[in-house]
């Protein structure tokens, strides 16, 4: 991709957006930032050495002009898709940071890459991967959406034996060229319908991920995909499936507390009592990776390393710790309803359950099932705590309250030795938090405060898994 002396607009000025733009002073365009926040918000010192290089910052609102007037516009995940209309209405071509780092990689490097896409668990399936590629002694970038932006390898100008991606439907949905030699699809469950008109919609995005691949390269799915009949013709490579049990087309499966695969007309069978992420889900996303290291040439020893000593991420089923009797699980990465329902899937009742934050456009009714099941008190909180309440409070004892402190503070009352307290919200924390990150940490922090004085003294050495 030639940029240079060409009029680039970046829209969006976060993590991926400042990524492209220092790739894009690099290769000779002249950039233009347009950022919706007012310019004082931004960092000032990167703003600063940004407008040393000839940046031109366009901030507090995104100017049509400007965008018409483009010769490219690379947009930021997440930005809206009714910012950047006006360039397309214009023919302004439109990609996302990923095309654009994408553009820049050697033939070999593109066969060298792996992407995961999916609305659960991309982020600890893709630090699986590269975690087993690591133990099999190669050199593995790690990043996308997940980490550090690919614009930032681009940059770097450091060679590796394997680029591992976790990619969005944000940035599938402005790909042109993008071909991951291997793509992985974990789940399509509801989610961002605020931004798709359906799900139907967003499933197209998830299957973009293959569809500029050929019959050479890998398509790693799970089975039963929503939509995958209307979308097959997309997938072009070569198809390996995962199942939760073994069912007909299934390469990879769970059996008994094991992972099976069947890839090269022999089962391959290993064990997962050293695995230590909770759910179903986190065997299922692993057996994912373990199919695109099988298929790349891992051996099983070093897949069964894996298994052994993969620790997982925080905020993400996390165990906090026992006081008194009562566990405390940190799950705030848990924004959208599949994601808790995962969660009540993997853990034992009796729970008591933190939901709410930002409300994400969808149904809250495929918990209620689990709710009656394993919940012994729902407490809900944030902005969307009386939508939610409309859905699901005439099911258990349930408790109204307006942010995290006080939904604490109500779980440390009605705990009992033995529940479990679990932070899963369903939702977006940007009612009351930056990022699901910073309402994770709050939970802990308040956990490892106060659980002391209400309930006794953390338990030392109980493992919750």
């Amino acid at each position: 991709m030639d940029v240079r002396g060409k009029k680039v607009v970046v829209v969006g000025f976060g993590k991926s957006g400042q990524s492209a733009v220092r790739l894009l002073l690099v290769k000779g365009a002249n950039v233009v930032v347009s950022e919706s926040k007012p310019k004082e918000e931004l960092p000032p010192s990167m703003v600063s050495s940004f407008e040393v290089q000839g940046v031109v910052f366009e901030a507090g609102a995104h100017r049509e002009d400007t965008l018409k007037k483009a010769d490219l516009v690379v947009v930021s995940p997440g930005v809206p898709q009714e910012v950047y209309l006006p360039a397309l209405r214009a023919c302004v071509p439109v990609i996302s940071e990923l095309e654009l780092a994408w553009s820049y990689l050697s033939e070999d490097e593109k066969r060298r890459t792996i992407a995961i896409t999916g609305t659960n668990g991309k982020t600890t399936t893709t630090a699986m991967v590269s975690d087993l590629f690591k133990f099999a002694g190669e050199r593995v970038f790690t990043g996308g959406n997940y980490g550090i932006p690919l614009s930032d390898y681009v940059l770097s100008n450091v060679k590796v034996d394997r680029i591992v991606l976790e990619v969005s439907s944000f940035q599938l949905e402005r790909i042109e060229t993008f071909a991951p030699k291997f793509g992985i699809l974990l789940n399509i469950t509801p989610d961002h319908l605020e931004r798709y008109r359906d799900l139907k919609e967003y499933a197209y995005y998830k299957y973009r991920l293959f569809e500029n691949q050929t019959s050479d390269d890998f398509a790693i799915l799970a089975k039963a995909l929503p939509y995958f009949e209307d979308f097959k013709g997309m997938v072009k490579g070569e198809k390996y499936f995962f199942a939760e049990r073994q069912e007909e087309g299934a390469s990879a499966y769970l059996r008994n507390g094991y992972a099976v695969l069947d890839i090269f007309g022999e089962e391959e069978v290993y064990s997962l009592h050293k695995f230590k992420l909770l759910g179903v889900h986190n065997r299922l996303n692993l057996l994912s990776a373990l199919l695109v290291g099988r298929v790349c040439g891992v051996s099983k020893e070093v897949c069964q390393r894996l298994i052994d000593n993969f620790i997982g991420f925080p905020h993400r089923i996390e165990f906090v710790g026992t006081f008194g009797g009562v566990h405390f699980i940190n799950d705030s990465k848990a924004t959208n309803v599949d994601a808790t329902l995962q969660a009540l899937k993997g853990l034992p009742s009796p729970i008591l359950l933190i939901l709410g934050g930002r409300h994400k456009g969808g149904s809250y009714s495929p918990l209620i099932p689990l709710i009656k099941e394993k919940v012994r008190v729902l407490i809900l909180m944030g902005e969307a705590r009386w939508i939610i309440a409309e859905e699901l409070s005439n099911l258990v004892e349930t408790y109204v309250v307006e942010d995290l402190p006080s939904a604490l503070a109500i779980a440390f009352k009605t705990a009992k030795p033995g529940d479990t307290v679990l932070l899963s919200p369903a939702c977006s924390s940007f009612d009351q938090f930056r990022d699901y990150a910073e309402r994770g940490e709050v939970f802990r922090q308040l956990v490892l405060e106060y659980a002391p004085k209400y309930l006794g003294k953390k338990e030392e050495g109980v493992v919750y898994h």
